[in-house]
């Protein structure tokens, strides 16, 4: 049986031109694959899983670097701006990765 067909369970997350496969860790926007390190992947995959919702930003630390990270918010704001230089069409006013100050990020979900 071929590795290549579509699993059922298979969990895509669509918002404008960025699309998250998240049983294959594949990433478009606007079809176009974009390489993401596993970092950056894993902080956008936390994203997508809850879109729409407010990570906080110790929850996205503890989740994506570990529990002993969670104070770490420069790291957070760090791989927020590589993610955004790579999806965004203006990383200055995102359209998909928006924060709120103070708070979290989150992924916004739109048609």
């Amino acid at each position: 049986s071929s590795l290549q067909e579509e699993r059922p369970g298979s969990e895509v997350i669509q918002t404008g031109d960025l699309s998250i496969d998240l049983s294959r860790r594949r990433v478009t926007v606007a079809g176009n694959e974009v390489e993401l390190t596993a970092t950056e992947y894993s902080l956008l995959a936390e994203l997508a899983r809850n879109a729409g919702k407010v990570m906080l930003h110790e929850e996205l630390l503890a989740r994506v670097w570990g529990p002993e990270y969670r104070d770490e918010s420069d790291y957070l704001r760090a791989y927020i701006r590589y993610l955004r230089r790579k999806l965004e069409q203006d990383p200055a006013h995102p359209q998909y990765i928006l924060s709120r100050p103070g708070i979290g990020y989150y992924l916004l979900i739109r048609a």
